[in-house]
């Protein structure tokens, strides 16, 4: 492939690789001279394109100069496919990842990894379970994916208790029980603003609190 066509090629996949919302317009010049390189073909239209459009093309450089040419001959396959969709599928795509970027990181973590689990089954088992979901109404898929959410909360729950040693654990839901509905709505508010990993954390410093110290530390914002 000459140099001439990988700059377009590149170009081409840039749009449709990734969506990243832009604060201010970007200055072409003020790029780096391997970004110009690859975006040569946008430098003459380069002010007349929207922040958001930069922003993406921009992004899309970075990923691109990072990738071997395995993952840019893979790149050009899912352009290739998602060329060939037709403009509503197109603009279906674009409000499901405009839906999911506005999921709490929490919630998209979660259908990550169900994404994950997804594309290790058989090809006909995805080709069903697609089917089915592409079946399902709006209020259906809403359902579905709260379902899912609250099945992963659940398995993490019970791994969390399992995973407890048992004289912490007997400790952890006595304090529990002796909590009052609000204290334990502001626990749990506490524990989802912290990583996963600084969870245990807080938890065995509220076992260590006297009741007195316990309620006050609740009432504090989260």
């Amino acid at each position: 492939m000459t140099m001439c066509k990988t700059i377009r090629l590149a170009s081409a996949c840039l749009i449709w690789l990734c969506a990243w919302p832009a604060l201010a317009a970007i200055d072409f010049a003020s790029l780096p001279s391997e970004q110009q390189r690859v975006l040569e073909a946008h430098k003459d239209t380069w002010d007349q394109l929207d922040e958001l459009t930069q922003a993406r093309l921009v992004r899309g450089a970075e990923r691109w100069l990072k990738m071997d040419a395995a993952e840019r001959s893979e790149a050009a396959k899912r352009l290739a496919r998602w060329q060939e969709l037709s403009e509503e599928r197109r603009q279906q795509i674009r409000e499901r990842y405009e839906a999911f970027q506005a999921l709490p990181p929490e919630a998209q973590h979660e259908l990550r990894l169900a994404a994950q689990r997804f594309r290790h089954l058989p090809e006909a088992e995805r080709a069903e379970l697609r089917r089915k979901f592409e079946a399902m109404s709006p209020e259906e898929r809403r359902a579905f994916l709260t379902a899912l959410r609250a099945t992963r909360q659940a398995d993490a729950a019970r791994n969390y208790w399992q995973n407890m040693p048992p004289a912490e654990r007997a400790a952890t839901r006595a304090m529990i029980d002796n909590l009052t509905g609000p204290e334990r709505r502001a626990l749990r508010a506490k524990m989802q603003a912290l990583p996963m990993a600084e969870r245990d954390g807080l938890r065995r410093r509220l076992l260590e609190m006297t009741i007195e110290e316990r309620r006050e530390f609740l009432k504090s914002p989260p």
